[in-house]
């Protein structure tokens, strides 16, 4: 069971006192009910939340990634575009959309954004052409039917990723087992590390203060990325921390499913 609060906090990147005023003014719903107690509890896993953004509500979801795309095309020859140009883009845990704003302003041409919530997309990114909005769809289901032809036939997809409560281990197994299922092509991504997932019941009220466990967590992710075939580019820092202060990391990861 989770606070309604604290979902939000961390779902949608807020202060604590941010959340709780957005719950009180009837703006977040659980089962299509409007919910106006912060304290309120409920299974992430089971009930349908949907958060009502306000006008002013801004996200630093794309001051995160940017940092991160500017790292990869640093990396790259003067003449070649990088890979969220030259293939479509898929965004999994979109939210609202921090990250695939950061995907157009660096000039993706056209970006799948997945997230399993309903109704909290940015509304102009959302009647954008080049957007392909997928909500209250689950990156541990992957599904073909989701996905047009130019997306099931591109040369190569280029994913970014932010997930909360939910470890990055079966994210990437997901996404893998249907790489090798239903595509013909790898792929690369910028996935977000966020440690305190990743051992969340060694935190300190949802923040990972101890430097050897992160480290540790950090060599188990790299041998678990390897057991799948996954190459790791590159660890980037987050263009900022989380809310609460956790550090994070971009793993910059390369598919090729030809050497699986």
């Amino acid at each position: 069971m989770m606070r309604l609060d604290q979902w939000l906090c961390e779902e949608h990147d807020l202060e604590l006192q941010v959340a709780r005023s957005y719950i009180l003014q009837g703006l977040v719903s659980v089962n299509g009910e409007k919910i106006l107690q912060a304290g309120r509890t409920f299974r992430p896993d089971r009930d349908n939340l949907e958060f009502r953004r306000p006008r002013d509500f801004r996200n630093r979801g794309t001051a995160k990634l940017r940092p991160a795309l500017q790292y990869i095309q640093d990396t790259l020859n003067l003449e070649e575009k990088p890979p969220w140009v030259r293939w479509p883009c898929l965004d999994i845990g979109a939210s609202h959309g921090g990250f695939t704003a950061a995907l157009l302003e660096a000039s993706a041409h056209r970006i799948y954004s997945l997230d399993v919530a309903y109704g909290i997309f940015d509304y102009e990114l959302r009647r954008r052409e080049d957007v392909v909005l997928l909500e209250r769809k689950n990156v541990r289901y992957l599904d073909p039917s989701w996905f047009d032809q130019e997306f099931l036939e591109a040369e190569g997809i280029f994913i970014v990723c932010d997930v909360s409560f939910l470890s990055l281990r079966p994210v990437l197994a997901s996404v893998v087992d249907f790489f090798l299922t239903h595509m013909h092509c790898g792929f690369q991504g910028l996935f977000l590390l966020k440690h305190q997932f990743e051992a969340s019941e060694q935190t300190e009220q949802g923040v990972l203060r101890d430097d050897e466990l992160r480290t540790r967590l950090e060599s188990e992710i790299h041998d678990f990325l390897r057991q799948r075939g996954l190459n790791l580019l590159a660890s980037i820092p987050a263009g900022l921390p989380g809310r609460k202060g956790n550090r994070e990391t971009f793993l910059w990861l390369d598919f090729d499913r030809k050497t699986v």
